[in-house]
Parts: C-alpha cells; structure tokens; sequence
C-alpha cells in the first residue's frame, strides 16, 4: 500500500497538479497549499466524515489533531533527510500558512471546548478558510506589500524577495521552455513568468511536452527494478484502466479527472494502509495510545509524505513546506464541512457531540509546533537541508515520547481508563 500511494502520487496526482498550475499561473508555493494540500488530504477529509455520519465518534477530531504535529516536524524532516538538494525557502510563504494555521488550530479547539458544535460554528470554519482561499487570490499583492512594509526591519523579506524575482528566470533560462506571460494586475494570484512546465519536465524528465513517457508495462532494465515493476504490477494495471494518465498527448485535457481520481486512490489506499497498521498494532500488542501517536499518524500522512519528499528534491522548498501547512489547514477547517452537513441538514435538532478531553495539551503542542517550526527555519537560514531535517526529528522523538508518558499515566495527572470499565 505503501508502494501504491507512492505510484498514484508521482505518476498521476503531481502531474496533474502541475497542468492545473501550469493552467492558472500559479505560483508553487499557492499550488502547494490549495490543490496539493487537498489532494493528498483526502484520507483524513475521508475520516471526518466517517466520524461524523459512520461511527458518530471522535475518530475526525483525535486522528487530524493527532496527525497533525507528525505532519510538520515528521514531513519536515523527511523533505530534509531525503533529498540531496538543499532547497532554499521563502519567508512570506511560511508566515502566511503558520498564521493560517494557528488561526485555524484556535477556532477548532475554541469550538470543541464546550464537547459541542453548532451548525454557526461549523459554518464560521468553512468562512474561515474561503478567506485563506480569497489571501490565496491576491497572494502575489499581499507578499509585495508585506515585503515592502518589513523589508527594512526584517532582512529575510529582503533576500527572499529578490530570489522570488530570480527563481523563474534561471528555471527558464536552464530549460528553454516557452514563457507565458500573465498580468499581476489582473489578479494577485497569477505570476509574471510561470515555471510550472519546468517541474512538470524536471519531475518526470520530460524534456519536451509532446513525448510521452513509457508504458507501464515496459519492463526495467536493472534487476531492483524489476522485482519492484513485478510487484507493483497489479497496483500499475488498476491505475492504467481507471485513471487517464494526464502526462500523455491523448489524455492531457482531462487533467482534472486524473487529479480527482487520484485524490479518491489516494484516499482508498490509506484506508487499506491505516487498517494493516492497526492490525500489525494490535497483533504485536502495541497499546492504542501509543499506536495513535506513531503508526497511525505516520500512516494518515503518507500522502502528504511522499508528495512533499518528491518536490523537496527538486529545489522546490516552497511547495514542499506550503503542503505540510497547508494540508494540516485543510484538515483543521475540513472538519467543519460533515458538522456543517449534519448540523444544517442531516439532524438539526441538536449540535454534535465531541469529546474534548486533553484539549489543553493538544492546544499548546499545536502551537508550539508552529513556533518551533517558523523559528528553525529562520536560524537555519531559510533553507531545508540535513542540519534542520535532524532538529525537527529529535524534536518530533522528545514530543513522541512525553506524550506517550502523559498518556499512559507515567507523567503528569491523567489517569488510564479502559474500555468496557
């Protein structure tokens, strides 16, 4: 299964992720936040509403605030340790989706502290995301103006505004591809130069647009290859006849079904990788609240894993970062559409109920998440390499642990209860 998310995400859902950019001009760090966040988001939107119309629990709430901690230090780290490129990032991008995602974070947990939520409250959730969306819009204006404003205080809006004007044209410069001009004027989403068929090329080695790339069942020349194609094999033949490879001539304009196909892969695999973990959990006699803290949190999150690692080696540090905040953005509001629909529609006599217990640890580990991620990234120089990679992991392992200790009891006021007792 692991394998499979790995196939759908680089064969299918990045490639259309990269026409639909290509598509409307935008810029990689507002690609990684809006389509790609969503993308590979589909398991947990999936879990909410199985929390929320299936097992009427509080599976949604505990594995999105659960996982969410694991998607910033965890993915973080993994961006760093496994690529050889040493991508460089831009500071307005981080700021905007931390802020985004403290915003969201408080909201949620505002809302559950009552162990209630109303139909207004689900509602101001999915308002206040169509307002990250509508920042989102007018990305390109709002970052101008704010480097301009900080610029002479803050020296990492200055180098980082320059890079900004750069990027593009060396990209360009390197490939020879076509630049497509667009006006900031008509809309802040739109950039001056787009480099979106650059990553396309540079993902899948494309080196022009009309070569297609070769059929699945071509069979590799290297021996690990191989073992590897013939194991695949029937995962590859499932996606050839339900999803249009998007990357062929025949199939390019129909990018968007390849992209929501994927999406729905992407979300059924987890499921069947979600379930196999828990299995293994429960057969090597793993208690469940450390099982929820490491095997499930890393196994809701390997979409955004492998889609993050994939752009992180090839330089783009933006869209790498801007999908792990983005994503968890995502998840956070998200919950807010199957309340809305339940409290609005389904059962309207009443809010639905959650459970809110550990709410002020869960409050201050999210945010000090945040911090701690924001302010590494700035005495690091504003770059994703090794160094950074080890400090997020050894950051992730202590908050694993402690955690782990307050849940069993071990540390702190929070006594076991068992089920059925």
């Amino acid at each position: 299964m692991f394998l499979a998310v790995s196939i759908v995400c680089d064969d299918y859902f990045l490639p259309s992720l990269e026409i639909i950019s290509d598509s409307l001009g935008l810029s990689q760090d507002v690609a990684g936040a809006t389509f790609m966040a969503a993308g590979s988001s589909a398991p947990e939107l999936v879990t909410a509403f199985l929390g929320v119309f299936v097992t009427k629990g509080d599976i949604g709430v505990s594995t999105i605030l659960g996982s969410a901690i694991y998607n910033l230090l965890v993915i973080c780290a993994a961006c760093c340790l496994l690529s050889s490129v040493v991508s460089r990032i831009s500071c307005w991008p981080l700021f905007r989706d931390s802020l985004a995602y403290t915003i969201s974070a408080a909201a949620v947990l505002g809302m559950i502290v009552d162990n209630k939520v109303y139909w207004y409250e689900c509602a101001s959730l999915l308002l206040i995301y169509g307002a990250y969306i509508l920042v989102l819009c007018f990305d390109i204006k709002i970052s101008q103006y704010v480097m301009k404003k900080f610029s002479p205080c803050c020296s990492c809006f200055e180098v980082n505004e320059d890079e900004a004007e750069q990027q593009p044209l060396i990209g360009w410069k390197e490939t020879g591809a076509l630049i497509r001009r667009q006006s900031r004027a008509d809309s802040g989403i739109f950039q001056d130069e787009s480099d979106y068929s650059q990553l396309s090329m540079s993902l899948h080695g494309l080196d022009t647009i009309s070569e297609d790339p070769p059929s699945v069942f071509t069979v590799p020349e290297a021996d690990l290859k191989r073992i590897l194609w013939v194991l695949s094999l029937p995962i590859l033949l499932l996606l050839y006849l339900t999803t249009p490879d998007c990357r062929r001539q025949f199939w390019k304009n129909w990018f968007m079904l390849t992209f929501l196909m994927a999406a729905v892969w992407i979300g059924a695999f987890t499921y069947i990788l979600v379930w196999m973990v828990t299995i293994v959990g429960e057969t090597l006699k793993i208690p469940e609240t450390v099982m929820g803290l490491t095997l499930l949190a890393a196994g809701t999150s390997i979409p955004d894993t492998v889609a993050s690692v994939l752009v992180a080696r090839k330089g783009r540090g933006d869209m790498a970062m801007s999908n792990i905040v983005g994503s968890n953005v995502f998840d956070l509001l998200c919950l807010g559409l199957p309340w809305f629909i339940k409290t609005a529609f389904v059962d309207t006599s009443g809010p639905v109920e959650v459970n809110s217990s550990g709410l002020t640890y869960t409050a201050i580990s999210l945010v000090c998440s945040i911090a701690f991620i924001f302010l590494a990234v700035h005495l690091n120089g504003w770059k994703l390499n090794r160094k950074l990679g080890v400090v997020c992991l050894v950051m992730y392992l202590g908050f694993a642990v402690l955690s782990i200790l307050y849940e069993l009891g071990i540390v702190g006021n929070n006594p076991i209860t068992v089920c059925g007792n």
